[in-house]
């Protein structure tokens, strides 16, 4: 791993620390995320599928699959070594195939558009290396790309 490569998961591994320790949503959703990689506008990271995560018939429960989209797409855009994601302005998922608990999930997550007001970004997650979802997220972050000028 590169020094940048080192410090951007560092520093991404840092947010997440900090997003659990909030207690929120995201904490319950992600406590057990391990991020695999990260680089400037991009992120890898591997979740176990467990019982929570789960919907009525056993399958994963497609508003799990879309707070992935969300946080693994604000994850992305925090590589770029932003401490703040701004805010969701935009989310779509397409479920392509069914995963259940026990199994694993890994999410790639990657920034396609970066500009002064909004960031487009990417995630696709996969279970088994079978994709099972694809979703792009669309954030403000006028505020955080003005703070790094």
């Amino acid at each position: 791993m590169t020094g940048a490569a080192s410090s951007t998961i560092t520093h991404v591994r840092a947010l997440m620390k900090r997003i659990k320790a909030q207690g929120g949503f995201d904490a319950y959703c992600f406590g057990n995320m391990n991020l695999i990689s990260a680089e400037a506008g991009r992120v890898r990271g591997e979740i176990p599928v467990e019982k929570g995560h789960l919907n009525a018939i056993g399958g994963t429960h497609g508003g799990w699959l879309s707070t992935l989209v969300d946080v693994g797409g604000s994850l992305a855009i925090a590589s770029h070594g932003f401490n703040t994601t701004g805010v969701s302005t935009d989310l779509s998922v397409s479920f392509l195939a069914a995963s259940g608990e026990g199994s694993s999930i890994v999410f790639d997550a990657q920034v396609l558009k970066m500009g002064r007001t909004l960031a487009y970004t990417r995630v696709d997650i996969f279970s088994n290396d079978k994709i099972i979802a694809t979703g792009s997220h669309t954030k403000f972050v006028a505020k955080e790309t003005a703070k790094s000028e």
